[in-house]
C-alpha cells in the first residue's frame, strides 16, 4: 500500500512533467515553425492547434492519473474526494473552454484558443488589434458564458 503523502507527491510529480512536456512542445514547435519561415513570422494555425492538441493531451493524462486514483481501493476517503473534485474541475473548464472557442469563432475570428482556471478566462485570438466594440463583444459572451467578472477575464491579441 502507498502512503497518502506518496500518492499526493507522485500525481503532483506527474502533473508537473505533463505541464512541463506542453510547455517545452510549445517551445519546440515555435522555433521550429520561425526557424523554417525566417521573418514571416510564425504560422498561427499550427500554434492555435498545437496549443489545443498540448492541452488535450495534458488533460487526458491528468484523467488517467484521477482515475487510476479514483479506481483503487486503497484510496482514502479524503484523496477520493479530493480526486473526484479535481476531475468535475476538469471537465467543467473544458466545458467552458470549447463553448467559448465556439462562439467566439462565431463572432468572425477563426483563430482563437480559451484557457479557464478556477482564478482567470484567458482568450488568445490572432488579431493585430481589437477595438472596443470587439473587446465588449467577447466580454459579453465570456461574462454572461462563466459567470466571472471583467477583472477575471484577460484577452490577449496576437498579430
Amino acid at each position: 500500500m502507498i502512503s497518502k503523502k506518496k500518492k499526493i507527491f507522485i500525481l503532483v510529480g506527474m502533473v508537473a512533467l505533463l505541464v512541463a512536456t506542453g510547455v517545452l512542445n510549445i517551445y519546440l514547435n515555435k522555433n521550429a515553425t520561425t526557424d523554417v519561415l525566417g521573418d514571416k513570422g510564425v504560422v498561427y494555425s499550427s500554434f492555435f492547434d498545437g496549443f489545443k492538441a498540448d492541452r488535450k493531451a495534458t488533460r487526458d493524462q491528468t484523467i488517467l492519473y484521477l482515475d487510476a486514483i479514483i479506481d483503487n481501493s486503497a484510496t482514502g476517503s479524503a484523496e477520493l474526494a479530493q480526486a473526484q473534485s479535481a476531475k468535475i474541475d476538469i471537465v467543467a473548464h473544458m466545458t467552458i473552454e470549447s463553448t467559448l472557442e465556439g462562439l467566439i469563432r462565431a463572432l468572425g475570428y477563426d483563430h482563437v484558443v480559451v484557457s479557464s482556471t478556477n482564478e482567470k478566462v484567458t482568450i488568445i485570438m490572432k488579431i493585430e488589434d481589437l477595438t472596443d466594440i470587439e473587446i465588449a463583444q467577447i466580454l459579453h459572451v465570456t461574462l454572461s458564458e462563466t459567470g466571472r467578472t471583467a477583472s477575471d477575464v484577460r484577452i490577449i491579441p496576437v498579430s
